[in-house]
């Protein structure tokens, strides 16, 4: 009988549709089915599953004949890319239907057909000739998730074959049932979230997890050590990738000219999105982990994708009060471009043209035409924003570059572009003080302002201390007051900017406690809880005054410099449950605002503005022109940075104001740097504060003095490099830790 004839298996199928377990469509989608058995086979598929050491299959490198129906195909010709699967899987005639658990061999089976192989309809029965094997080619110790697959040889069509039927999956399954369910079909029910997507426009692939929300950075939620690696472990047993049928590289040769498979302009899937399978797909083991592959493949071809995905891009939020304070990492802002320094080559797009500068002296944008892209988001984001103050990190030192004698001229160059966009006299810069020191980093933290506002009291005060000379950027200090036509005296806050040093590496010579101990808090642990209690004692001689601590700590809220900062009477009011970083599929917030005694009575409201982290790295400006089909979509703020802002309300204008803080400048004597499990408290010294100035005009920019030695007012140091290694970890057996990850990105 011929094999399209409906057999109880469809019947079936059709029966856990109407239960609501399967979608009407996959039925349909599986295939046809006959009622006649085809008889015995040589070799059932469970039997080539059977393993041998570790997952391996216990036939591996025998020649066996098996049958089964075709659940899924990747046709090489179709995709016009350059590696493809190469294949297609089948699977037990009226096999599935039901979650197993205690099913120890799978019913499917991976068919190996090469590139020029003959490569079946699904849907289509076949006997099948070959060679088992596992794909790669290589050790169970060494590669624990696998492929078995059978290299055909020969194959011929089958009638009268049962359809299989998906099976239900409400969850990730665990290892050994994925073993136990490898190459079959399966029916993801209810919501999945998409947890990860830094990968959508390089192999294609979204990362989910069942329920409504992304996974947490472990230090995000529970204290650093066992219980966070506790916590991730649950973290990557709840975590699957969507593939797209495919093995591409979707950033090289033809594979930019493919649309990717879940992501364009107008559907971003960024994380936080919610998924609904529409379509059964193929539980496989691929890139050292089980994945959930499309029955064909969707790279060139989204109106294949087996989901839908849902969600809405927010807006800027509003925070209340009458004062708005915002802190924002601006992603190497650099005016000085890499196509002006000699020898500077960059990462170029599909044509070869360069984008971002590659290990120069410059960082940020390589062209013009990615600089102009890159500083249309930043100045959509800040003008959206909605703040009085802005306290910025990642801004260019021209100075220390070495291309100029003007410290200020990258941030006056922004402050320009926001006032073009913004209109003439909206926003303005406090300049730098007249004394920094004689050596500084590429990259330094800065204010912006609105005049209309506020107005900056006094110089700003950098502060010189070993914990950040060569590591980090140093906290920049600068009281404002906040002016009102209705208000005779002004009000008067500080705000303290920071950007800490990385988790990516340990300096060279660092002291002992830096080396990623495998407790969830990454590298240079105890740089930066030194520089923690170093900040808490710069910051205590403005205790009188409403003071804000802000920025880039690259410590998630559970760490020990957060920790030490919060022992040292600081409070920190950024939102619980926030992220303002997205790392390895993990969300949570290195970015943070503190608050003295004197502030949290005036505070309206803390946020942050989901405007970058969570969006698609395919949307930065460093990816313009990788791909044919997507845009980075420079007229939106989304995807300006890898950060996402921090906004502070506060009311001001509402109580008396208090006096404006003396004019002396004491010197900060440094900190000793404590342990990283210390908890410092700050050493309070004389109060100090800026004495008024006026604000800095392009016109009266000039160089600030080098000085050798600046004790209690200096800038920068230098991070030891851009690239952060967040420790994200999985804990295994015998304690051993896995960083899940298919490569490196930057953070920080």
């Amino acid at each position: 009988m011929k094999c399209g004839t409906r057999s109880l298996a469809v019947l079936g199928a059709l029966a856990l549709s109407a239960m609501g377990l399967v979608p009407a469509a996959w039925a349909a989608d599986v295939g046809q089915s006959g009622e006649a058995s085809p008889g015995l086979v040589d070799t059932p598929i469970p039997d080539i599953q059977a393993v041998g050491e570790g997952d391996d299959s216990a036939m591996v490198g025998a020649t066996v004949t098996t049958l089964g129906v075709v659940t899924a195909a990747y046709p090489a010709a179709e995709s016009g890319l350059g590696a493809t699967l190469d294949g297609y899987t089948i699977q037990t005639p009226g096999s599935g239907g039901a979650w197993e658990p205690g099913r120890t061999r799978s019913d499917g089976l991976f068919i190996y057909a090469g590139k020029k192989g003959e490569i079946p309809a699904p849907g289509t029965c076949v006997r099948v000739t070959g060679t088992v094997g596992e794909f790669p080619a290589t050790s169970a110790k060494d590669n624990p998730q696998s492929l078995t697959q059978l290299a055909a040889t020969s194959v011929s069509m089958v009638e009268g074959c049962q359809a299989p039927t998906p099976i239900p999956a409400p969850r990730v399954p665990t290892p050994d049932e994925a073993e136990a369910l490898e190459s079959m079909l399966l029916a993801p029910q209810g919501t999945w979230t998409i947890t990860d997507n830094y990968q959508a426009n390089q192999y294609g692939t979204l990362t989910l997890t069942p329920g409504e929300s992304p996974l947490r950075s472990a230090t995000d939620v529970v204290a650093p050590g066992q219980a966070a690696r506790d916590y991730e472990a649950a973290n990557a047993a709840r975590a699957i990738a969507l593939d797209d049928g495919t093995n591409t590289n979707l950033q090289k040769g033809t594979a930019t000219e493919v649309a990717y498979a879940y992501l364009a302009n107008g559907s971003p899937a960024r994380v936080g999105y919610h998924v609904a399978f529409t379509k059964p797909v193929v539980l496989e083991p691929r890139h050292g982990s089980f994945v959930f592959q499309p029955t064909s493949m969707v790279a060139g071809h989204p109106d294949r994708s087996p989901v839908t995905i849902t969600g809405e891009r927010p807006s800027a939020p509003t925070v209340g009060g009458d004062t708005r304070v915002a802190t924002f990492n601006v992603l190497n802002y650099f005016s000085d471009l890499g196509v002006d320094e000699v020898g500077c080559a960059g990462y170029p797009d599909r044509t070869g043209a360069f984008v971002t500068a590659k290990k120069c002296k410059v960082r940020g944008a390589f062209s013009r035409e990615a600089f102009a892209n890159q500083e249309a988001k930043i100045v959509s984001a800040i003008n959206a924003l909605g703040a009085d103050v802005v306290a910025l990190e990642e801004i260019e030192n021209p100075v220390a570059v070495g291309v100029g004698t003007d410290r200020d001229a990258s941030l006056a160059r922004l402050v320009d572009a926001l006032n073009k966009d913004a209109g003439a006299g909206t926003w303005a810069y406090v300049p730098s003080p007249v004394a920094v020191p004689e050596a500084e980093d590429v990259i330094r933290v800065a204010f912006i302002y609105k005049p209309a506002t506020v107005a900056p009291v006094g110089p700003s005060l950098i502060h010189d201390d070993p914990a950040f000379t060569g590591l980090a950027r140093q906290p920049l200090a600068q009281e404002f007051a906040r002016v009102s036509a209705e208000r005779a005296a002004p009000a008067y806050f500080v705000v303290i900017a920071n950007h800490f040093k990385s988790k990516g590496s340990v300096p060279e010579g660092a002291p002992t406690g830096n080396v990623d101990s495998g407790d969830g808090q990454g590298n240079a642990n105890a740089i930066r809880v030194a520089q923690a209690s170093a900040l808490a004692s710069f910051a205590a001689r403005f205790a009188a005054k409403p003071t804000l601590l802000v920025g880039d700590f690259n410590s998630y809220s559970q760490e020990d410099p957060i920790k030490a900062l919060e022992a040292a009477g600081w409070e920190r009011v950024s939102g619980a449950g926030e992220a303002s970083y997205v790392y390895a599929g993990r969300s949570g917030s290195l970015d943070h605002v503190f608050a003295n005694a004197a502030a949290k009575p005036l505070l309206a409201g803390v946020t942050s503005w989901a405007v970058n982290a969570q969006e698609s790295i395919a949307f930065e400006y460093s990816r313009a022109g990788m791909n044919a089909h997507l845009s980075v979509e420079a007229d939106n703020p989304y995807r300006s940075s890898d950060h996402n802002p921090e906004l502070i309300g506060l009311t001001l204008l509402g109580g008396d104001a208090p006096a404006p803080t003396p004019s002396a400048e004491p010197s900060a004597a440094p900190s000793a740097a404590p342990s990283p499990s210390a908890e410092p408290s700050a050493a309070p010294s004389a109060s100090a504060a800026p004495v008024p100035s006026r604000a800095a005009t392009a016109s009266s920019r000039k160089a600030p003095a080098r000085a050798a030695t600046v004790s209690g007012l200096a800038r920068t140091g230098a991070d030891a490099g851009p690239a952060i290694g967040i420790g994200i970890l999985l804990a295994a057996a015998g304690g051993g830790l896995i960083l899940l990850s298919r490569r490196l990105r930057r953070r920080g």
